[in-house]
Parts: structure tokens; sequence; C-alpha cells
């Protein structure tokens, strides 16, 4: 066994105790030699083990699978990456009719359609169906255009996963389990709690320093514990470390299995760049993200349910693929360190932040008011520093929007970038300004753009 392999079930007791994490599961796979380790329990009231055969909600971990799946219904020429996505869904609109025949299927697939990307989480459809989702996304705001700056969007996922309804005539998570789940053997892949039962589950739980982990039965903008239809190809899926680690093997030439329609070129097609760098670690590839670690280009993916954190990656470089799922809301701070000291460890360059600049540019021209999904973001200089508030949009019709969350300081590592310094728990969050701008007309963070009011 690997040096490094030998580590992993420390590593990951140790993250996991460090951050309250009730339960969690890594699976890695080294040049073929594989991997598993697990922590805790399933749920802090009615323990069981966590195991490799554990399910978890992955969340956003879904998206690739959605992308692959139009990308093996492009294979067997049902439509083309490029085709406009009105082309197949007449119904497709946009917001104020602006773009509608602008948009391509590539587009949805990369995050550049430069819509609200969240305004089907903050105002559901009811029902919150896939055919339902047209109209309120025509009431969504419009932030930059189709092929403009990159920003995450999980109605696009939404889009596609009505696009992979329309071209098959199948429900999307029938299709999935036809063209993708069954052909790679993914038994303990599931999208619906009726098929998750019959496993061993992971509950979901909220860490809070200082405190045990409690259960959470309910909370966010899930309706329940299963994600609503039309959350599905953006996020639904429900999964265990072991699956996971087959579907990334796959990825890296050595799965068993074959996914029709999917050739050796589309796959070449689908790890190739879409935006090589929207900032100086990340870029994005179809339904891949991209990062640039110092020790090698990771394809990669997260995912946030209420609860739940998770983390796929895969580095052909390293011949590496590594799952990593956690059943609390602290998970992230978990997959991200251990990932990052994973890659290191095997590529061997340490991940490090950017130190910031000494001293600071002149950061009057990011100070201003930014409108996005979640709120309204104030950015104002503090003590040299540029202070990032988002204050929570005020609603009266029933739209959820996240909890607050106190102020944090930034200081510019390169021009146009910012590193967070404080507090703690959001050291290394980075937000990116508008490049191409005096006077910056956007901001980013957590992935999504907020546009200067």
């Amino acid at each position: 066994m690997h040096a490094t392999l030998s580590q992993v079930g420390a590593k990951l007791e140790e993250l996991a105790t460090t951050h309250g994490v009730p339960g969690a599961a890594v699976a890695v796979d080294l040049a073929g030699e594989t991997f598993f380790a697990a922590h805790g329990v399933t749920h802090v009231d009615h323990p069981l083990p966590v195991d490799e055969r554990t399910l978890f909600q992955i969340a956003s971990n879904s998206k690739p699978f959605t992308a692959t799946l139009v990308l093996s219904l492009v294979g067997e020429g049902h439509l083309g990456l490029d085709d406009p996505v009105r082309q197949h869904l007449p119904e497709f609109r946009m917001p104020d009719s602006r773009h509608e025949d602008q948009v391509t299927v590539r587009h949805l697939l990369t995050h550049r359609v430069g819509w609200d990307g969240d305004a089907l989480f903050t105002r559901q459809p009811e029902p919150p169906t896939l055919d339902a989702i047209f109209e309120p996304m025509a009431r969504a705001r419009q932030l930059v255009p189709p092929a403009g700056a990159w920003t995450y969007s999980n109605a696009a996922f939404s889009v596609a996963g009505r696009l992979v309804e329309r071209v098959t005539g199948d429900p999307f998570s029938k299709a999935l389990q036809e063209r993708i789940l069954g052909p790679l053997g993914l038994t303990r892949t599931v999208t619906t709690s009726d098929e998750a039962i019959f496993h061993r589950v992971a509950m979901r739980h909220v860490s809070i320093p200082n405190r045990a982990p409690i259960a959470l039965p309910g909370g966010g903008w899930q309706r329940g514990w299963e994600l609503t239809p039309l959350d599905v190809p953006a996020g639904g899926l429900i999964s265990s470390a072991e699956d996971l680690l087959s579907w990334l093997r796959y990825w890296l030439g050595r799965g068993e299995g074959e996914i029709p329609g999917l050739t050796e070129s589309l796959r070449g097609e689908a790890l190739t760049p879409e935006v090589a760098n929207y900032n100086p670690v990340s870029g994005q590839a179809i339904g891949w993200a991209l990062r640039h670690d110092p020790a090698a280009l990771v394809y990669q993916h997260g995912g946030v349910t209420a609860g739940y954190c998770s983390y796929t990656l895969f580095a052909p470089s390293l011949d590496l693929a590594a799952v990593v799922l956690t059943n609390s809301t602290s998970g992230g701070a978990v997959h991200d360190a251990f990932t990052k000291w994973l890659v290191g460890e095997l590529g061997g360059t340490p991940w490090s932040d950017p130190a910031p600049l000494d001293p600071q540019p002149d950061l009057a021209r990011y100070q201003g008011d930014y409108w996005g999904s979640f709120g309204t973001t104030r950015v104002r200089i503090v003590d040299g520093e540029l202070e990032l508030v988002t204050e929570r949009h005020t609603t009266d019709d029933g739209s959820w929007q996240p909890p607050p969350e106190p102020a944090v300081r930034l200081r510019l590592y390169e021009r146009d970038f910012a590193i967070a310094t404080g507090p703690e728990r959001f050291a290394g969050l980075r937000v990116d300004f508008d490049p191409d701008a005096d006077r910056p007309g956007w901001l980013r963070t957590g992935g999504r753009i907020c546009v200067r009011e």
C-alpha cells in the first residue's frame, strides 16, 4: 500500500473530530489500488457505524451525472452540444425574453447561462416539477449575458434535466438509471427516499462549535428529506462512497461498464476546459469543475444540501480518484482540508493559499452594493481591508433565504482577486471582482455573481 493511503483513516478521524462531524466516509483509488475509510455514526440518536456502502445525499455532485447523461444523448445523435436550447425546448424562456435563442446546451452544462441560477431555490414553483420551471425562470434576473462571466447555476441543470426528459420521453430518474447507473453497476445510487430506505442511510446533522452535533429533521430550502423533482438533476442524487468511487474510476478509464453513446472523443471533450480559469485556481469543463492545485489539475465537484457536505475528484496526472461524504453542516471543512492534503501529499507539492499583497492597492474601486440571489452584499473599506457584509433580502412571499452570516474581511492577493482573512471559519474563501471595468460591475462569491446596484 502507498504510504499516503495508510494515513487516510487517521486523517479523516482527525478532521471529522475537529469539526464535529458525526459520520464520514472516504474512498480513494490510486493507480488501481482502492482504499476505504469511515468515521463515526449515521445518526447521533440512533447510531449505526458508517461504512463505504452507507448512503448520503451527494447534492451538486449530481451535476456531472446529469452532464454525462446529456453527453450520452449527444453521442447517439439526439442533440448537439451547440444546439440552441429552444430547438429542443420551445418553452424555454429567459428574463425579459432576451437571449432566448443564444443559450446552447453547452452553456447549460458549463454554468454560462448568466442568470440568477438559484431562483428556483428561493421561489420554488408549485408543483416543483421539471416542466414547471420555465415561467419562474423567465422572471429571474439576468446577471451577465450568456457565454459571459462564469456564475454557478443550479437552474441550468434543472433545464438540462428537462431536456433529457424531452429527448428520451422518460422521466429524468428513469433515463439516468437506464443510461448511467445501470450500465456502470451503481446499485446504491438512487434519487428517492423510497429507494434509499432499503440501505443504511446517514442522517443529516447541524454542527455548532463547542456543542454536540444534533440531528436536523428539516431545514433550508428543502421541503423534506428528499429533494423535489426539479432539484434532482442539479443535486438530488443519493449515493455511497463505494458507488461514487466506481463512477470516478470510469472517468479515469478503468471503470466497469460502458455508457451508451459516450465515445472516447466525447469523454475527451467533456474534460477539455471550457473556462480554463475564472480565477487563479478555478475553471470549468462540461459538468466537471477544475481545481488548479499546485500538485495537479483536479477535476472535481462539491455538494451541499441541508446537513450534508460531499466532494468527488479525480486527477489523471496522479492516477487518483477520491470521494469524501459527510453528514453534517460542517463537513465542508473536512472535505476541503482532506482533499487538499491528499493531492498535495501524492503530488509532492502542498496546497497553500496566496499571500495578500502588501501594501494593499487602492481599494476604493471595489466599494459598493451588489445584488445577489440571497441578499445584497455591501463592500466597504474598514481598517485598510475590504469588509463584505451580506444583508438577506426581506421577503413576504414565503421565499427561502439562507440564515445571516457575519461580516468577512478580505485582502487582495492580485488585482480583482481577494481572499478572506477572517473570521476563521471563512479563511481561504475567495472573492472575485469584475476585471473588465474600472468600476467593477459585479463580484463573485461562493461561485455566484452579484451585480452592482
